[in-house]
């Protein structure tokens, strides 16, 4: 799958912008503030709905402009052409179209256009807690195995319902006992998903780790409470505690994926930069089982390589994403500062000022 053709409209300083890019790696180079980095933040908000850089709009839309738009165009292997649209406004409205049809939620672009991002912030995957880990876990759930978001949005439901109740101090017996019920009985499903996914694909993320990283890793799973005791009886046993913190303690929603070298968590034995580098192997790692597992392969944006990592890991990196055949779009200073060797059709675009337009090469 390939995204062939982009438009941007109003998205920071994109006021217009129309861009074939039908090739396995495109290469954005410009200087810091040309632009280039919107560019990857508009196909995200295509295959998400949402920016990965801000969380409310007003930050995202040019200044004197009412809302933006993001359209592309995808293509199969076999010529199949989906046309995907977004718009958001000022104001909060928001508009997803595939094919000229209206669709209600975001994670239909997901599934349409699944999305690997590596940032210059990766290493925050291993210092920053369990929540980021915990999200690419999600991700990969989401596309392998179907009933996952639905069983998701439930749990979610529950602990909201729970959370609220711990902050009820006239919640009688009755009302905890019904709420730490259906939260547990939630977690059962989710949990339940989450053990059948990964007894397949940890193997596999693992095997490939072996290919990206020169540290020793393995990925372990923690659920996040003691699957040997029923997730009911422990959620009223600490129900004083959780109103004390204010939050439940225990749950799916706590869960972690431990990565060790060494045997040790990794976030206290490699140097930034070997953490920058297994960061990068992992969610490559993500993106190779997700393209086994699913139809439409993702598409890989990679924001300043440079600043990522150093030239020899740089080219491993570019080296590894040409063998998966994942479109890749990558940000950098330079286009010298990529590495093409590997890759069937390389596409260079210059970015400068909010322009857009392809380099002689």
């Amino acid at each position: 799958m390939r995204l062939r053709e982009l438009i941007v409209r109003n998205l920071r300083v994109l006021e217009d912008v129309q861009v074939a890019m039908d090739a396995d790696l495109v290469v954005l180079a410009g200087a810091n503030g040309s632009g280039k980095t919107s560019v990857l933040e508009a196909i995200h908000l295509l295959g998400t709905g949402r920016s990965f850089r801000s969380r409310g709009v007003q930050d995202v839309v040019r200044r004197d402009s009412d809302g933006l738009l993001v359209r592309g165009q995808l293509v199969e292997g076999s010529g199949q052409l989906t046309r995907m649209g977004v718009e958001r406004s000022r104001r909060g409205g928001v508009r997803f179209r595939v094919d000229g049809q209206d669709v209600r939620a975001a994670s239909t672009l997901a599934r349409l256009l699944p999305l690997v991002l590596v940032r210059p912030d990766g290493q925050r995957l291993l210092t920053d807690g369990a929540e980021g880990r915990r999200r690419l876990l999600d991700w990969l759930m989401f596309h392998v195995e179907p009933g996952y978001h639905d069983a998701h949005l439930r749990y979610r439901r529950a602990l909201r319902q729970r959370n609220a109740m711990l902050r009820e101090p006239r919640a009688s017996q009755q009302e905890r006992e019904a709420w730490c019920a259906e939260m547990a009985q939630t977690a059962g499903v989710l949990e339940g998903l989450r053990k059948r996914c990964l007894e397949i694909t940890l193997p596999m993320l693992e095997e490939a780790l072996m290919g990206l990283s020169p540290l020793p890793v393995t990925l372990g799973y923690e659920p996040g409470w003691d699957t040997s005791a029923a997730l009911q009886d422990r959620l009223l046993e600490t129900w004083d505690r959780d109103v004390a913190r204010g939050y439940s303690g225990l749950g799916p929603h706590r869960a972690d994926l431990v990565l060790r070298v060494h045997g040790r968590p990794a976030q206290h034995v490699v140097s930034r930069g070997e953490g920058k580098l297994l960061v990068v192997a992992v969610q490559v790692a993500f993106a190779r089982v997700l393209a086994e597992r699913v139809p439409r392969r993702p598409l890989v944006l990679v924001d300043e390589l440079a600043s990522e990592l150093d030239a020899e890991s740089r080219s491993r990196f570019t080296a590894a994403l040409a063998d998966l055949g994942m479109q890749t779009f990558v940000t950098a200073v330079s286009a010298e500062l990529v590495q093409t060797a590997g890759w069937e059709r390389v596409a260079v675009l210059h970015v400068d000022q909010g322009k857009v337009s392809p380099m002689l090469q």
